[in-house]
């Protein structure tokens, strides 16, 4: 490793993030419903957004810290009832105005719902919501669950984006982790649902998961920039003290983990892949394909702060200064009345400037200005370990192999100020 590798690669000790709800004060319970009231008298600003969590799932992945209730059949349409009934009633108390440019229905797994489900709930969130006309409208899905009559159903109904968890196609390690369809049938799934561009196709890997090598990352790379696909998220591993995978970790099933190190040389090795196919890199974690398709709008705008509107058992948004979740035990958000709301929160105005920090960081830029005078020594170091260099009077670039550390650059400067 060349020194400014090296000094990237020593820059943290370890992966570190802004957790949902930091730096606001909860409110008591009793003032929840005038926060909500609240939110509903503001208007929506422009190109907002919208989050449906469908939180079914028909296994449990080792790795993935989001699972909570096993998919049963009879779930699907009462689940789907409620939710519409949700969007009725938000729909009925908002005031009008502006405007939202982007909807994601994310899990657990929303392709586990049959497809006259998912057909109405789409067609539900274009009745009820304010959506541009251009709207991104993605529905994220597994294998297992979405074959070709979900996907007309989706196609139908609106849908013009889909998100598939794939981490990788070496099948062997597939099984390790919970998959049930071999790489190959992975890659061919892939393949012919990007086909037809009748959505645009994005697919999830992950590198640094226990045995995982080089070469392993290299072919998950090239299969994936092989299948004609839009997007490609890369993320980074974490072990999250109680996964399953943590269990099997210690009884030996995977080989141990792989260091930070070795991880920044897979950022690094999807880096290169990317360039050399003319791939564009749109945030830290997600490429987009020179067809120009993708335009990753949800996941951006998310991380910029932007006003989301949540529905659904578990589901978590923001708007008016305030962020809020949904009841995530399901028993309880199908018995409450709407919005079965779980947990307000009211932003610190003195925060403002963190949202703009992150969603800059996202695109590999810090703007100096916004930030607290305590923050600049951080960024004086960090420009002398080749982390950042300077664009132009305030705003600063992040070298392309530090966007490795972007959450914990986040996390640093707001320690800092």
């Amino acid at each position: 490793m060349p020194n400014t590798s090296q000094a990237i690669a020593s820059a943290f000790s370890q992966r570190r993030a802004l957790m949902p709800f930091w730096g606001q004060q909860a409110l008591e319970e009793n003032a929840w419903l005038g926060a909500w009231q609240e939110m509903n008298q503001a208007p929506l600003p422009v190109n907002s957004l919208a989050y449906v969590h469908i939180p079914f799932c028909a296994n449990r992945c080792v790795f993935c810290g989001f699972y909570k209730n096993a998919w049963k059949e009879e779930h699907g349409t009462p689940y789907v009832d409620r939710v519409i009934a949700d969007l009725q009633h938000a729909a009925a108390r908002r005031v009008a105005g502006g405007s939202i440019a982007a909807v994601y229905l994310g899990g657990g797994t929303p392709t586990a719902l049959s497809g006259p489900d998912l057909a109405r709930l789409l067609r539900a969130l274009q009745q009820y919501l304010p959506l541009t006309d251009d709207c991104e409208i993605t529905v994220e899905g597994r294998i297992s669950h979405f074959d070709r009559t979900k996907i007309d159903a989706c196609l139908e109904a609106g849908a013009n984006r889909f998100s598939i968890g794939v981490q990788t196609f070496h099948t062997p390690l597939r099984r390790h982790l919970g998959r049930k369809h071999s790489g190959e049938d992975a890659a061919t799934y892939l393949a012919e649902l990007s086909a037809g561009q009748e959505a645009v196709v994005v697919a999830d890997l992950m590198f640094g998961l226990p045995g995982q090598d080089e070469a392993i990352w290299a072919n998950d790379l090239d299969v994936a920039l092989g299948l004609g696909l839009d997007g490609i998220d890369v993320y980074a591993f974490n072990l999250f003290p109680g996964l399953p995978i943590q269990r099997m970790l210690e009884k030996g099933v995977f080989p141990p983990m792989s260091g930070l190190p070795t991880q920044l040389g897979f950022y690094q090795m999807a880096l290169d892949r990317f360039a050399a196919a003319g791939w564009q890199q749109l945030s830290n974690s997600h490429f987009g394909s020179g067809l120009g398709r993708e335009r990753n709008r949800y996941n951006l705008a998310i991380k910029s702060g932007h006003s989301c509107l949540a529905f659904g058992s578990g589901a978590g948004g923001s708007h008016a200064g305030y962020a809020y979740s949904i009841e995530s035990d399901l028993e309880r958000y199908l018995n409450a009345a709407s919005p079965a709301i779980a947990r307000v929160s009211r932003a610190d105005p003195s925060q403002h400037w963190v949202a703009a920090l992150q969603g800059g960081i996202e695109i590999g830029q810090i703007d100096a200005s916004l930030l607290p005078v305590a923050c600049l020594p951080l960024l004086q170091s960090w420009q002398q370990q080749g982390l950042i260099t300077l664009l132009q009077n305030s705003l600063w670039s992040i070298v392309p192999l530090a966007r490795f550390w972007g959450p914990s650059m986040a996390r640093a400067l707001v320690d800092a100020a």
